[in-house]
């Protein structure tokens, strides 16, 4: 990618860049984190300015994380009443998630932010649970804050062991991914012990119940005489 786009100009390097990053967010199978460290690495070669870069760089990442929310909030609603859909997020399961986004929506954008996996379908169920946008946008504005510039300050600073770090940036990646939905889990494990960790009770029977169905059976059974 570096020997790619370092042989054109800047207008074009730029906007390869910048188109990267959209796609990217929009959940196309593109390394944004490797997009970003190639960034660095041009602004050490001096191909790109590194002040005028990275407020691109932010934008084209934002830009990316908006359209998956915009589409998720105006079609959410069609795509989670789909019959293929409500197999696996039924209309119980979609309230769940619904009143999660509520109280947890801030935090849960600010850490998907930084796991691509994760991240296109969260910011999908967002926009399709209706989170705010001023909101969506502040949190993940915030995780943006932290994961481009440093993205972008590991290519510049350690451009001579870029390759090095090619290799290793998606061994990197999983592994703080691995660590962040461990301690996630941990934590609801730990909220929610009463209920994972309480014994189900059987419903106690209604004695209204019981009376309405001898009834029912008395009336069959003189049918039946």
């Amino acid at each position: 990618m570096i020997e790619f786009l370092s042989a054109y100009s800047v207008q074009f390097t730029t906007f390869g860049l910048f188109a990267a990053l959209v796609l990217a967010g929009l959940g196309a199978p593109i390394p944004e984190d490797l997009v970003l460290i190639t960034a660095g690495v041009l602004a050490h070669q001096g191909v790109l300015d590194l002040e005028c870069m990275i407020p691109l760089l932010y934008v084209g990442v934002l830009t990316g994380d908006i359209i998956v929310y915009s589409f998720g909030r105006r079609f959410g609603y069609l795509v989670l009443r789909h019959p293929r859909v409500l197999r696996f997020f039924t209309p119980a399961r979609q309230e769940r998630i619904a009143r999660y986004f509520a109280q947890y929506g801030n935090r849960t954008v600010f850490l998907v932010r930084h796991l691509a996996v994760l991240r296109a379908p969260t910011h999908l169920i967002a926009g399709a649970m209706k989170m705010p946008g001023w909101q969506f946008l502040l949190w993940d504005g915030l995780a943006a804050l932290v994961s481009v510039p440093l993205m972008v300050g590991i290519g510049y600073f350690f451009a001579d062991s870029v390759i090095v770090l090619q290799h290793n940036i998606r061994r990197i990646e999983y592994w703080v991914g691995a660590i962040v939905v461990l301690v996630f889990i941990g934590y609801l494990l730990l909220r929610y012990r009463d209920v994972w960790w309480t014994a189900r009770q059987e419903p106690v029977a209604n004695p209204r119940h019981e009376q309405m169905f001898e009834k029912v059976a008395n009336e069959k059974g003189r049918g039946l005489r």
